[in-house]
């Protein structure tokens, strides 16, 4: 309440904070804890932390604050680290029960943000994209062990789900395993099999069969773009997912694009804001462009990849699955039509 002009719930310069700012949290920190003695506000940007002094000084509350900035003492040296399982669930906050927002994947690195008990914030590479996962699913680097690994020899994982086993032969017991497109570092060679070291120092073997040097196309083309798309038809949509263990519908636009050597952000109302805006017209739609929907009118929630036949686009709904604005199509679909919002092109 503001009494003799003078805030004194942090409540509400909190809400005062968070609206001057308008942080998305998806790629910056912006956490108030408070205390008995203190409420602490947690970020990542500087200017943040300049602004939230600002407002606080401005404000003649009768509470203390104190800023800190990410990352904290509680990173020590380890300031980068490595997924070592396949694949991670990156979560909202700092809970096993928390919603997995992302995921990141075996070989996918990160910026150490902040370590709290057995979870880590972190600030993904391949993204930007800011969550905490389990410390049991990443190793945590100084810079010179970080840059050591990453100097290793790589190839990439050329399979869906690809073993690693513990010696080299197809019985061994399997001690981790790998997805699509999934950075091995490679320390040896025995036979049909490369020995990989983990990032977290074990030493695993895999079929070289499995793998390839280059997983990314050289060359950017709809028809192989559409392909790699059409290849995971039928991989189950998983809320967050970005894998072939299974895809949101932006995890899925992402990564079919990565593969072909173009970056996007992540959710679908970013992705919405890359490229050239085509509006809603099918007419003028063609093969690769991304097409947006939104089942209220006002939030786009989801996205899909037109394949420039029979009207039809590729997209994560309940399954990686191939629907048509085309009414006298069987794969038609009444729903996303009447929620399409309008499309970009991003080549």
């Amino acid at each position: 309440m503001l009494k003799d002009g003078k805030w004194n719930s942090h409540e509400l310069f909190e809400e005062r904070l968070r609206k001057s700012l308008d942080v998305d949290v998806r790629y910056s920190v912006l956490d108030f804890i408070p205390t008995k003695d203190y409420i602490y506000i947690f970020t990542d940007s500087l200017a943040n932390a300049m602004h939230a002094s600002h407002v606080y000084e401005s404000s003649s509350s009768r509470f203390r604050i104190k800023i800190v900035f990410l990352p904290d003492k509680s990173v020590g040296s380890q300031t980068k680290g490595v997924c070592h399982v396949g694949v991670a669930p990156v979560r909202r906050s700092a809970a096993s029960a928390s919603e997995q927002i992302t995921q990141i994947l075996y070989g996918e690195t990160f910026d150490t943000l902040q370590v709290d008990g057995g979870w880590v914030r972190v600030r993904l590479h391949a993204d930007g994209y800011i969550g905490w996962i389990s410390s049991d699913q990443a190793t945590l680097m100084d810079d010179d062990a970080f840059y050591d690994y990453q100097f290793l020899p790589k190839v990439h994982v050329d399979g869906s789900v690809v073993p690693l086993r513990v010696k080299p032969s197809p019985q061994a017991d399997i001690i981790r395993e790998a997805v699509h497109a999934s950075p091995l570092r490679v320390v040896g060679q025995r036979g049909r099999f490369l020995s990989v070291r983990l990032p977290d120092g074990i030493v695993a073997w895999v079929e070289k069969s499995s793998t390839s040097v280059s997983i990314v196309r050289e060359e950017f083309s709809v028809k192989s773009m559409l392909e790699t798309a059409r290849s995971y038809l039928g991989v189950s949509y998983v809320w967050g997912g970005r894998s072939p263990k299974g895809f949101d519908c932006s995890g899925f636009v992402q990564t079919v694009y990565r593969l072909n050597g173009i970056s996007l952000p992540r959710d679908a109302d970013m992705q919405f804001g890359v490229g050239e805006h085509l509006g809603n017209r099918i007419g003028k739609l063609r093969a690769g462009d991304l097409l947006f929907f939104s089942s209220n009118g006002h939030k786009i929630n989801h996205v899909a990849i037109y394949t420039g036949k029979n009207k039809e686009f590729i997209h994560s709904s309940g399954f990686v699955r191939i629907n048509s604005f085309d009414r006298k199509r069987k794969n038609f679909s009444g729903k996303l039509s009447s929620a399409f919002v309008g499309a970009c092109r991003i080549v």
